[in-house]
């Protein structure tokens, strides 16, 4: 029933209605596929630690943008369900720009654990799952990232974060506020949040479905989402009358484009503060990071813009304009983007990333 609950809080009914099947154990492979072919991508991996005792091989594509003049680095972090592979889209789009073409040199995309091609997490402590994973796991392998890159010579001044991933920039700010430093510290000094998923104590309003028949439960792995690339098109391709718009990725570009990975059934429990199961008759809710107000202000060293779409159903934008005002004390919303159109869904970034780029610019 947590389940149940949980995924009912984070897909939309409409969209779902038509999905019929369940998804098989999550497969790692090598093919980019179309969105991907005509960029230059390099891969670049490190181990970090999870848990203490863990440690997993985490996976990063690095889009290179071959007539860059500009020296900007960017790390980009993907949601719920996805990989780095769905930026990109995005990266050919910012590439392409005549004004963000010519400052941004690359884009680092990573795959947390367990996603694209980083690897599952080995040596955890007793008794723990890849399906026990929590968002602070993600938050701490983001940080090790972010020194990671640094060590091969990486260093993003940008961090783009998408839905979970957007939450989960924020709670990296907070983590290194909370030790004495900083994004900026680290010299990443601006943050874009697209569609992101607002923190503990904010409001947050997704529309409701079901799609408990894709939760694996796996002997090794543990519990996990495991969305068929029908129901990831509809998920976060979907108005809020249903329809999937025009320009989404087909199913099989889905795949061939190996955008959508396993998630841990603990981490997405804890995004909608749904109960998780700790024993036949027991249960413990987790809540999502905590923020503070102001984390990510000019005050922290950080400029940061919150880009909502008008056509999402998982963040939609009445959640967003006030967030964006509590995370920077920015009353103006000078860097508060609120993308209009008919086909401005959760993962717009993908299906028409020109409308994103042209959203963003002055960030870029």
């Amino acid at each position: 029933m947590a389940a149940r609950r949980a995924l009912a809080s984070i897909i939309s009914v409409a969209a779902l209605a038509s999905l019929t099947g369940c998804s098989g154990a999550p497969s790692q492979g090598d093919a980019v596929g179309v969105a991907a072919s005509t960029l230059t991508r390099n891969d670049v991996t490190f181990d970090v630690k999870v848990r203490g005792t863990g440690t997993v091989s985490i996976h990063a594509s690095v889009f290179v943008n071959d007539k860059a003049s500009g020296l900007i680095d960017v790390l980009a972090v993907h949601g719920l369900a996805e990989t780095g592979y769905t930026f990109a889209p995005l990266a050919q789009a910012i590439f392409a720009d005549r004004v963000a073409g010519r400052r941004v040199r690359r884009i680092v995309a990573i795959d947390l654990p367990g996603h694209g091609d980083s690897g599952f997490p080995t040596g955890l402590p007793t008794g723990v799952h890849f399906g026990d994973l929590k968002i602070e796991d993600n938050v701490d392998v983001l940080l090790q990232v972010i020194d990671g890159l640094a060590a091969k010579r990486l260093y993003p001044r940008i961090i783009i974060g998408h839905s979970m991933g957007g939450l989960e920039v924020q709670a990296a700010q907070q983590t290194l506020l909370s030790r004495g430093s900083s994004f900026a510290a680290h010299g990443i000094t601006g943050a874009i949040l697209l569609a992101p998923v607002p923190p503990h104590g904010r409001p947050w309003s997704p529309a409701v479905g079901d799609s408990t028949p894709f939760i694996v439960n796996d002997p090794t792995l543990g519990s996990y989402l495991s969305l068929p690339p029908a129901a990831f098109v509809a998920q976060a391709l979907s108005t809020p009358a249903g329809q999937i718009v025009s320009d989404a990725p087909t199913p099989d570009e889905v795949t061939a484009n190996h955008y959508s990975g396993p998630e841990p059934l603990t981490t997405l429990l804890q995004l909608v503060e749904s109960p998780i199961p700790t024993g036949e008759t027991t249960t413990t809710t987790i809540p999502r990071p905590t923020v503070n107000n102001g984390a990510l202000s000019v005050f922290t060293g950080t400029l940061t813009t919150i880009a909502s779409f008008s056509e999402d159903v998982l963040v939609p934008p009445a959640d967003l304009a006030d967030l964006y005002t509590y995370l920077t004390f920015d009353r103006r919303a000078l860097l508060y983007r609120a993308v209009t159109a008919d086909d401005a869904v959760h993962a717009t970034y993908i299906s028409n990333p020109d409308l994103v780029v042209e959203a963003l610019r002055p960030m870029l």
